[in-house]
C-alpha cells in the first residue's frame, strides 16, 4: 500500500492561488510553512502558471492535484494524451480495459478514461500512487492503482491493450533516449506484455529515430511521430502480438492545442531522396513532425519539389503550393554570408548552416521582423549563403 496522504481541497487551492498572485514561485518556497500542504499548494500554483497550455482541461477540474513541475518533464500533455487514447481505443472494444504499466503523472491514464476505458495502473512511486488514487476518485473513474513494479505485477485477467511510457531517466539521474535504456525496458518486457494483451502502445523519446524504433520492434503495426504546434513531442508505436508480413504504417501528425489534427501525413519509406537544386522562387520548410519522421522524400515527391542540399531540409520550386504542411517563403534575393545590409531586420532561420541563429542575428545586428526572413543555408555542392525571403504562409 502507498502512504494514502491527504491533499488540499479545491477551495484550499483556489484560495492559495489568489492570495499569492504576483509572488514568484521561488519566493513562495523560501517561506516557512504557514498552511497545511504548503509544498503541494506551491506545486499547483507553478503548474497553473507555467503549464496551462499543456494541462488546461485538468487544471479546470476543481481539486485536481498535479505532481511537482520536475516530475512532469516526461508527462504527456492533455492534447497528446487524448489523441493517442482515441487512436488506441479505435482498435479495442467499446469498454476496453487497459493496463498502464507506467502510471507516472496520470495524464495518459486520464486520456484513456476520457475515451471510455477502465485503466489498471502500476506505479513504483508511493507519492504518485497517492495522486493517482486521489485524482481517480475526484474524476469518478474506475481506475485500479497497484503500488508495485510492472515487472512483478501478476496478471490475473486479459487486458484489451497495454500502454507503456518507460522512464527515460537512468539510476544516475541522466536522461537516456534508446528504449533499451528505459525502465521498464520495453524490449525485454514486450513478450510478457503480449501474453496479457494483443495490443501494446509504447511511447518513446521524440529523439528516437523511427528507423531504429522499427528495427527494435518488428511487431509494430503503426508508428506515429506526433508534434504539437510544430514541436515534436512523442514517437508512438502500436504493436500487435501477431507479426504481419506487410510493412508498418508510418505517419507524421501535428495537432493544435485543442488536440485537433492540423495534418496527418503517411510516410512512404521507399521514396528516393529528392533531386538537388539552387534556390527557386519558393522555399518550403516542412513541419517538424515530417522532418523527424524522415518524411522529406515523401513530401518532396508529392509536391514535385527539389531539395537545396542533403544537410538543408529546405525544398524549392517555381510553383506555389498553399497546402504544403509547413512554412512557405518567397525568395527575394541571394547574398553571400554576412554581406549586405538588412535595414528592415529579419527573423533568422538556420538550415544546414554552421552558425547558430542567435550568433547571426548579433553579428548582422538584426532586429526581429516577422515578415522578412534571413534563411542561412546551403545548396547543390555545398555553396553557402543567406536567402532574403518573405513569409507566404502561417
Amino acid at each position: 500500500m502507498a502512504s494514502d496522504l491527504s491533499f488540499p481541497s479545491a477551495t484550499d487551492i483556489d484560495r492559495f492561488y489568489r492570495e499569492n498572485t504576483g509572488i514568484e514561485v521561488f519566493r513562495l518556497r523560501l517561506k516557512r510553512p504557514k498552511v497545511a500542504h504548503q509544498d503541494v499548494l506551491i506545486d499547483q500554483v507553478e503548474v497553473r502558471r507555467e503549464m496551462s497550455e499543456r494541462f488546461g482541461p485538468l487544471i479546470e477540474v476543481p481539486g485536481y492535484i498535479f505532481p511537482s513541475k520536475t516530475r512532469l518533464a516526461q508527462a504527456s500533455s492533455c492534447q497528446t494524451a487524448g489523441w493517442k487514447a482515441k487512436k488506441l481505443c479505435h482498435y479495442l472494444d467499446s469498454t476496453p480495459i487497459i493496463w498502464d504499466v507506467t502510471g507516472g503523472s496520470g495524464i495518459d491514464t486520464w486520456g484513456f478514461e476520457q475515451h471510455g476505458a477502465i485503466v489498471h495502473v502500476t506505479e513504483v512511486d508511493a507519492a504518485l500512487v497517492d495522486l493517482h488514487r486521489h485524482n481517480g476518485q475526484l474524476l469518478n473513474s474506475e481506475r485500479a492503482v497497484h503500488f508495485q513494479p510492472a515487472e512483478t505485477f501478476e496478471v490475473t485477467r486479459p487486458f484489451s491493450a497495454i500502454y507503456a511510457d518507460p522512464s527515460r531517466i537512468d539510476p544516475q539521474g541522466e536522461r537516456v533516449y534508446h528504449p533499451s535504456e528505459s525502465a521498464p525496458n520495453p524490449l525485454s518486457e514486450l513478450p510478457t506484455w503480449f501474453r496479457a494483451a494483443p495490443w501494446v502502445m509504447i511511447k518513446l523519446s521524440p529523439m528516437v529515430d523511427p528507423e531504429e524504433a522499427l528495427r527494435c520492434f518488428p511487431s509494430c503495426r503503426f508508428l506515429w511521430t506526433l508534434s504539437v504546434k510544430r514541436e515534436v513531442k512523442e514517437v508512438l508505436l502500436l504493436c500487435h502480438q501477431e507479426i504481419q508480413a506487410t510493412l508498418p504504417e508510418r505517419w507524421a501528425v501535428d495537432i493544435d492545442l485543442q488536440g485537433v489534427e492540423r495534418f496527418a501525413w503517411k510516410i512512404e519509406a521507399d521514396r528516393p531522396a529528392p533531386s538537388l537544386s539552387a534556390p527557386k522562387t519558393f522555399l518550403y520548410d516542412a513541419d517538424a513532425a515530417l522532418v523527424a519522421a524522415r518524411g522529406i522524400p515523401t513530401i518532396a515527391s508529392h509536391f514535385n519539389l527539389a531539395q537545396l542540399h542533403p544537410e538543408s531540409r529546405l525544398l524549392t520550386s517555381d510553383q506555389f503550393f498553399s497546402d504544403f504542411p509547413g512554412r512557405i517563403f518567397e525568395l527575394e534575393s541571394i547574398h553571400a554570408p554576412f554581406e549586405n545590409a538588412w535595414p528592415e531586420g529579419a527573423s533568422v532561420v538556420v538550415r544546414g548552416f554552421p552558425e547558430k541563429a542567435e550568433m547571426i542575428r548579433k553579428r548582422m545586428r538584426l532586429k526581429e521582423n516577422a515578415e522578412h526572413y534571413l534563411l542561412a543555408t546551403c545548396w547543390l555542392d555545398g555553396q553557402r549563403g543567406f536567402l532574403r525571403a518573405r513569409r507566404k504562409s502561417a
